[in-house]
């Protein structure tokens, strides 16, 4: 290691070094304090061979994740992907609690001196915890269980079927992830675009309306049931129309009357839409 901080270089390389000793078909479960970094940037630029990728689920570590935006939480908190368990991903934090106490005779030791020491001890500390392993095991095992006969209990309890909160969860998911409104200094004018081919849209629906309203006064009409069903879809039509209308105007904030061609380019409407989704990105 050559800098501090979480770079992603090496991780990549404990990864690569670690499938280069296990079986081909072998599934991974990778902790890590910016795991959903690490994933993206695999997938983006393929910084991992397939093969390895697909035996590999990503994770962040527990004390980490509750700093993740929610939408992060949701795809990459352990206690929500399955696999994980109970694990917390904290195995370098309990080594270097365990490495602590030599922080003061190592500070004042050589480079050489301080890697055997520390070497020695790593090693000791393997072997103390081989042994030490099947309780471990025991006592994880015996957690879990316990853990689990709690969470049935609580379902049981509320009275509320597995497969309804497991369909709840997916689309409380669908819904937590979807990609939120983007920011654009063109948004002003785009929405102003579609507020003007709307309305004439609608002017043309109107024209075409009347028309059809006075050759129904003038009797030009051969079958009047079918005709009289067609103007009442196109006056259907044409309320949905100005529903969706009026309603786009509300989210801009203008009026009715307001000349849509004089707001083109408008500072104050770009910032309320700017705003506007900031706003929705922090209720998200």
């Amino acid at each position: 290691m050559t800098s501090a901080g979480e770079k992603q270089h090496y991780a990549l390389a404990l990864i690569k070094k670690l499938f280069d000793n296990l079986p081909p078909k072998m599934t991974v479960g990778l902790l890590y304090d910016i795991g959903c970094q690490l994933h993206q940037s695999c997938v983006k630029y393929r910084l991992l061979d397939d093969a390895v990728l697909r035996w590999l689920t990503f994770a962040i570590s527990v004390f980490h994740a509750y700093g993740h935006q929610w939408a992060c939480q949701i795809i990459y908190h352990p206690c929500k992907c399955e696999g994980f368990g109970l694990l917390d991903g904290e195995g370098c934090e309990c080594l270097w609690s365990t490495l602590k106490h030599l922080i003061a005779p190592l500070r004042v030791s050589g480079f050489h001196q301080r890697l055997f020491v520390l070497d020695t001890q790593v090693r000791h500390l393997d072997d103390k915890n081989l042994v030490l392993f099947g309780n471990w095991l025991s006592q994880r095992w015996n957690n879990c269980v316990k853990k689990k006969s709690i969470a049935m209990q609580a379902l049981h309890e509320l009275s509320v079927d597995e497969t309804h909160v497991r369909q709840e969860w997916k689309s409380q998911c669908e819904h937590q992830t979807r990609p939120l409104p983007r920011r654009s200094k063109t948004s002003n004018d785009k929405e102003i675009s579609k507020i003007l081919s709307l309305e004439k849209s609608l002017g043309e629906l109107d024209r075409s309306l009347r028309h059809m309203e006075i050759q129904l006064c003038m009797g030009n009409v051969d079958n009047l049931v079918d005709y009289k069903l067609r103007l009442i879809q196109e006056r259907a039509h044409r309320s949905k129309l100005a529903d969706t209308l009026s309603r786009w105007k509300t989210q801009l904030g203008i009026s009715q009357r307001t000349n849509l061609d004089q707001l083109c380019h408008n500072v104050y409407l770009q910032v309320r839409l700017d705003a506007q989704a900031l706003k929705t990105c922090i209720h998200e």
